[in-house]
């Protein structure tokens, strides 16, 4: 069962923004990459922001590979970003050359 809920919120400048909700753990990967890479997809948002503000807690394992998502999702056509990171997912972002992308 998962312990992270995403839901995707649209600003009146356009901006998508994913907000996550609770625990992130190697079980919510394939599912994070998935509600990524279909927003990118069927909304083409200039900018993207995933807000971290409701998550709770982060497995360090997982960590990694959620930051390397995030950093593969952002190209020359949407900005992502990233807001109210936990320190695991801002240090694996730089790790990944993602720094830029926060918030």
């Amino acid at each position: 069962m998962s312990g992270l809920s995403i839901t995707s919120v649209i600003r009146s400048t356009g901006v998508v923004v994913l907000v996550l909700r609770g625990s992130v753990g190697h079980a919510d990967l394939a599912g994070f990459r998935d509600v990524l890479s279909d927003t990118l997809r069927a909304r083409r948002p200039g900018r993207l922001e995933v807000d971290f503000a409701g998550v709770l807690d982060v497995d360090p394992a997982a960590a990694g590979p959620l930051a390397a998502a995030i950093c593969a999702a952002s190209s020359a056509a949407t900005l992502v970003t990233v807001a109210h990171a936990p320190t695991v997912v801002g240090r694996e972002l730089r790790l990944h050359g993602g720094g830029g992308l926060l918030v």
